[in-house]
């Protein structure tokens, strides 16, 4: 990261919607070819892609210190087969991938079954852990629900790397007392809150709208495509918990066991075979 004295954390610097639709009658999707187009543009654009919503973009004008009109820059897509097959119940998982207006791919979004139930049954909890895959990032950046004490809000954390193997950390905590599902986002170096999500209360799709209060911050994409990844799932993991929480119940009765996915188990391949060389990999 630049050093801290170029830093300023207060005014909303960047501000990134992600408008899930109520219905399947949108734009993105319609017409007999459209599914084709987005496929011959992207591998990450799958036969089972279901366009879920829109991504709207408005950034501070340097000059003006203004932020710009929002406008749309992109969509959000469900792996439908992931979610909805014909699946063993219980390894059901989510994968949202984001794309931009012209059918790049930005970055993907999983939930990784397996890590999910071995945190619920850690804590003798709900909880969620999912993987983000962002274009023109080398490693993968792990978002975990961690149980805190006492009346603490839901919580998750993560982290991502700068320069000269300097990291970030950050913790996404909800707001108290707001309608629908509000979070805060905390850096650790200075407890300051950098951004924010703030769903749309009582809008059946449902908007999540990430807020960038850091000047720094705002420009590192990285760190943008994971809360933006993060705000997606808000929708669906209150579902995705009671499921996990149901079938961790059959399952310590005998009655269910899930299957992981080889798309997860890919997910857990040796990092160090293809970052180290052979030499390194001796002394790890």
């Amino acid at each position: 990261m630049p050093e801290e004295k170029k830093r300023k954390v207060g005014p909303v610097y960047r501000i990134l919607s992600q408008d899930l639709y109520s219905t399947d009658l949108h734009g993105d999707e319609l017409g007999l070819r459209q599914q084709e187009v987005w496929r011959s543009k992207s591998r990450q654009f799958t036969k089972d892609a279901e366009i879920i919503g829109k991504i709207d973009e408005a950034r501070m004008d340097e000059k003006t210190d203004r932020l710009s009109r929002p406008k749309k820059v992109g969509f959000v897509m469900l792996r439908a087969s992931l979610l909805k097959g014909e699946l063993n119940e219980a390894s059901k998982r989510l994968v949202i991938k984001l794309f931009s207006d012209s059918g790049a791919w930005l970055a993907t979004i999983e939930e990784m079954v397996a890590e999910s139930y071995a945190l619920s049954y850690a804590t003798n909890e709900p909880m969620v852990s999912f993987s983000v895959i962002v274009a023109d990032v080398e490693v993968m950046t792990h978002i975990r629900q961690v149980q805190r004490t006492g009346f603490s809000t839901e919580t998750y954390s993560f982290y991502i790397l700068g320069p000269d193997n300097t990291f970030e950390v950050f913790r996404i905590e909800g707001k108290r007392g707001t309608l629908g599902d509000d979070f805060k986002v905390v850096r650790l170096n200075g407890g300051e809150t950098v951004a924010e999500i703030d769903s749309k209360f009582g809008d059946i799709g449902g908007e999540f709208v990430v807020r960038i209060k850091d000047s720094v911050l705002a420009k590192n994409n990285w760190f943008c495509r994971v809360l933006q990844c993060f705000s997606t799932i808000v929708r669906f993991r209150e579902e995705i918990q009671k499921r996990h929480e149901h079938f961790m119940k059959k399952w310590e009765k005998g009655k269910a066991e899930p299957l992981q996915h080889r798309y997860e188990i890919s997910l857990l391949a040796n990092p160090r075979k293809l970052t180290l060389s052979l030499d390194e990999l001796e002394e790890v």
